[in-house]
């Protein structure tokens, strides 16, 4: 590595001078500023579809204006036709008005010089009677009696007019009875008073019949809650005493059994006592007779024998006998004594029944009430349904016809194709929780909302809602509705009302068959009411000032 520095660096690092980089510095800042200027491609975009929606407007507008300046040279074109006609019928005519000017004016003067002797001789005449007067002639003596008569044919007129008004007002208030129309307004008014205070009755009647229901309701409902309580507590006490039922008899038969047991044994003991006898009678032992058998507290019919009067041997030989014997009766004793303890209820089973009885009733009647709810559940539910379907009925309808009816409203010569409108809806599960949004798009136009929209788009999208709302009604009446509108708007609405009216409709049938309608518009706009089968001016009245 060395030092220095070569001829060639210090020539490239010339190439590059101060002046040359602010140069280029405040070209890049006047390029960013006019790009700011600009704007973004999107804000290019937007003024030039502005532009263009301008320029189509102009384009109309001059349209329009050449088709105006061709009707005005038309109409001057036939204004000088006229004219020249008139002027060769002036220069024809001209002559013989000359003529007759020079007649009517020497018949003026010699009328003149007539009247003026006329004058001189009546002046002499009457010279006396006008200086009595106080008048200069005769003929000024003349002149107001004719202006006072006038005035006085005049005060005469008015007179009589405002008599004969007078009149008129005299016999109408004369033959308007007011007492009977009052009479019959105060009868009208007490009987939609009754009217209201019956249906007010009605209304609380059926609020407290409602209230009362819903009480009986909830009262049943608890009724059979408690009854269900109650039945529950019976059955479970039934159950305890099926319970103790079921082991008293199984304890009776056990005693049953052990009864029939000892039964048994007894009889095998009668059996084997008769064995006994048999054999003292085969081996000749005598056994010892009680003589009066009441005093033993046996119950066993034939002899009573007396063992204690036997010899020991024998006595060892009954002393088993006996000890069974006493086992036997205090068994018997026990278990008689079980069976007086276990004296069950007889008349729980009765109770049961009854319960069971009062149950059966207060379920047949709830069900009743469930039945009658369910019913109005289910009218309720059908107007409901009917309610969404009949919405939905109006509301397809409107929807199908909306971008139609707008099309029609906006199409023209440059945009055949017109607008474009539709509804939605914002909850089609359940419309009427929410609302519904309507959306117009005029031609080149992006899609905005409606409060973007002008005026005159505005009363087009209205209009164009109006139409599709109605199916189609008879008659239309339409207050200025051109107010907002420019002139091409009104061209094509005024258009569209044409076409669609009865005569219209039946030139040219709608496509659905739609049979037309009439109209009744009220407008100040020539191009609007020129379109119209007949017209109705409404002016003030001049004389009533």
């Amino acid at each position: 590595m060395t030092g220095g520095t070569s001829g060639g660096m210090e020539a490239r690092s010339k190439q590059w001078d101060d002046k040359k980089f602010e140069a280029c510095v405040k070209k890049k800042e006047q390029y960013e500023s006019e790009l700011e200027q600009l704007g973004s491609i999107r804000d290019m975009h937007l003024k030039e579809s502005e532009t263009a929606g301008k320029k189509s407007g102009l384009e109309k507008k001059i349209q329009y204006a050449e088709i105006e300046k061709g009707s005005i040279e038309d109409k001057l074109s036939n204004f000088s036709l006229e004219k020249r006609t008139i002027k060769e019928e002036i220069e024809r005519i001209s002559p013989e008005l000359k003529k007759l000017r020079d007649a009517v004016e020497k018949r003026n003067k010699e009328l003149r010089t007539l009247e003026k002797r006329i004058n001189e001789i009546t002046d002499r005449i009457y010279k006396d009677f006008s200086k009595s007067v106080g008048v200069a002639n005769i003929r000024e003596y003349e002149e107001n009696r004719l202006k006072d008569a006038q005035n006085v044919a005049e005060e005469r007129l008015n007179l009589s007019s405002q008599l004969s008004k007078l009149k008129y007002q005299l016999e109408y208030e004369q033959n308007r009875d007011m007492s009977s129309r009052i009479h019959e307004l105060e009868s009208s008014v007490t009987a939609l008073e009754n009217d209201l205070k019956r249906v007010q009755n009605k209304e609380g009647e059926a609020k407290l019949a409602a209230e009362t229901a819903t009480e009986e309701i909830n009262q049943l409902k608890d009724e059979v809650k408690e009854w269900r309580s109650k039945s529950d507590d019976c059955e479970k006490e039934i159950h305890e005493w099926k319970k103790k039922a079921s082991t008293s008899t199984t304890s009776l038969s056990k005693l049953n059994r052990g009864i029939n047991s000892k039964e048994t044994q007894i009889e095998q003991l009668m059996g084997q006592k008769q064995e006994i006898l048999e054999k003292c009678e085969l081996e000749q032992i005598s056994l010892p007779i009680i003589s009066d058998p009441m005093d033993t507290d046996s119950s066993t019919p034939g002899p009573v024998f007396d063992f204690d009067k036997l010899s020991r041997t024998l006595k060892d030989k009954r002393s088993d006998r006996d000890k069974i014997e006493v086992e036997f009766k205090t068994k018997m004793d026990a278990l008689i004594s079980e069976i007086e303890r276990t004296a069950p209820n007889l008349k729980a089973l009765d109770q049961y029944e009854a319960l069971l009885e009062k149950e059966r009733a207060v379920t047949e009647e709830f069900e009743a009430v469930r039945k009658e709810e369910q019913e109005k559940a289910n009218r309720f539910n059908d107007v409901k349904q009917k309610r969404h379907d009949l919405f939905m009925d109006a509301f397809n309808h409107i929807a199908g016809n909306i971008d139609k009816i707008y099309k029609q409203l906006t199409k023209s010569n440059t945009h055949p194709l017109g607008g474009t409108a539709y509804l939605n809806l914002e909850n089609e599960d359940d419309p009427f929780l929410h609302g519904m949004k309507y959306t117009a798009m005029p031609p080149t136009k992006r899609f905005r909302d409606m409060e973007q929209l002008s005026g005159g788009e505005k009363t087009v999208a209205a209009l164009a809602l109006l139409f599709s709302i109605h199916r189609p009604s008879p008659f239309f009446i339409l207050d200025e509705v051109d107010a907002a509108l420019d002139n091409l708007n009104v061209a094509k609405v005024a258009g569209f009302i044409r076409s669609k009216s009865c005569e219209g409709a039946r030139v040219n049938q709608d496509a659905d068959g739609g049979c037309g309608f009439q109209s009744i518009v009220i407008s100040l706009k020539d191009s609007f009411y020129d379109k119209a089968e007949s017209l109705i001016g409404v002016l003030r009245d001049s004389d009533r000032g």
